[in-house]
C-alpha cells in the first residue's frame, strides 16, 4: 500500500504536470471508487483548474481555483500517471482530461483506491479520525502517543487514527533505525527509547523521499534494502519474520531486542 513517501511522491509528480491547467472533462471508468456521484465531480472539475496540492498521512489533496480540494486515497496499488491522449494504461479508473490534450489518470489494478471531493481539509482529517500527519508531528505529540499505550510497537506505528501517514514497510524500518523490537508495549519504553523512535520516524520517512520511495536503493546500512526471506541484516545476523497484528514483519532478534 502506497505509504507517506509514495504520496509524496506523487504530490511532487502531480505538481510537476498538472497545476495551472483548464480541465476540459473528467472520465469515470471504476464509479466504485468515487465517493461523489459523477456529476458531482463534473460540476466541481469542468472548466476548473488545480492551483496547488497538499499531503496529509496517505491522502494527496489538489486543490481548485473554486475553493474545492480533490482528494486522493492510493488504496494498495495506486499512482497516477500523465500521458497525451489517447491513455494507453488499461487501469485508469478516473481521468482529467485538459485542454491542452494531455490526461491525468488514477491508475488503480485493484481498484482499492477512493477520490473524493471537499471544501474543508480540516473537517476531512476530523471525520476520517486521522491522527497527526507521521512528518508533522512535534515530540510533545508523539510520547503522549506512546507513554499512555499498552499495545505493541508496531500496531500502534501502523494505526492511522494515533499517527497519520506509516504503513508496514516502513514501519519495519523505523523500528530496526530505533534497534526496538516490534513486539515491545509502548507503555514499557524509557523515554531516551521514545526520542529515538521519534528521531527514527523522521529520519526514515525523509530519506525515503529523498530515493524516491524505492527501498531497494535505500543504503545499506537500512533494513528494507534486506527485507526478503532469507535476507541478512546489515550486522550479519539472519533476519526473522513474524506476524505482528496480522501483518508480516521483518526485523533482527540482534539489532532488536526485546525488554
Amino acid at each position: 500500500m502506497p505509504e507517506l513517501p509514495s504520496v509524496e511522491v506523487y504530490k511532487q509528480y502531480f505538481d510537476s504536470c498538472s497545476l495551472n491547467q483548464i480541465i476540459k472533462s473528467v472520465n469515470f471508468e471504476s464509479k466504485e471508487i468515487l465517493t461523489e456521484k459523477p456529476a458531482r465531480f463534473r460540476k466541481v472539475l469542468d472548466g476548473r483548474w488545480f492551483t496547488s496540492s497538499g499531503r496529509y498521512g496517505k491522502y494527496l489533496f489538489a486543490h481548485l481555483d473554486n475553493g474545492y480540494s480533490f482528494i486522493m486515497h492510493f488504496g494498495m496499488t495506486g499512482f497516477l500517471e500523465y500521458d497525451s491522449i489517447p491513455l494507453r494504461n488499461p487501469y485508469s479508473r478516473f481521468s482529467i482530461h485538459f485542454q491542452n490534450k494531455h490526461v491525468l489518470a488514477f491508475i488503480d489494478p485493484r481498484k482499492f483506491g477512493k477520490i473524493g471531493l471537499t471544501r474543508s481539509i480540516d473537517d476531512f482529517i476530523t471525520k476520517k479520525k486521522l491522527g497527526p500527519d507521521a512528518l508533522d508531528i512535534s515530540y510533545q505529540s508523539f510520547k503522549e502517543i506512546f507513554k499512555k499505550r499498552r499495545g505493541m510497537l508496531k500496531p500502534l506505528l501502523l494505526n492511522q487514527n494515533f499517527i497519520a501517514g506509516i504503513g508496514n514497510l516502513y514501519a519495519d524500518e523505523i523500528l530496526y533505525q530505533s534497534r526496538l523490537h516490534p513486539l515491545i508495549p509502548a507503555d514499557e519504553l524509557k523515554p531516551s527509547q521514545i526520542k529515538k523512535l521519534f528521531s527514527s520516524t523522521k529520519k526514515v520517512l525523509k530519506k525515503a523521499i529523498d530515493y524516491m520511495d524505492k527501498p531497494e536503493n535505500l543504503p545499506d546500512s537500512y533494513l528494507l534494502p534486506h527485507r526478503y526471506i532469507g535476507g541478512e541484516c546489515p550486522c550479519g545476523g539472519k533476519i526473522n519474520i513474524i506476524k505482528v497484528g496480522g501483518r508480516t514483519t521483518y526485523f533482527c532478534p540482534e539489532c532488536q531486542k526485546s525488554l
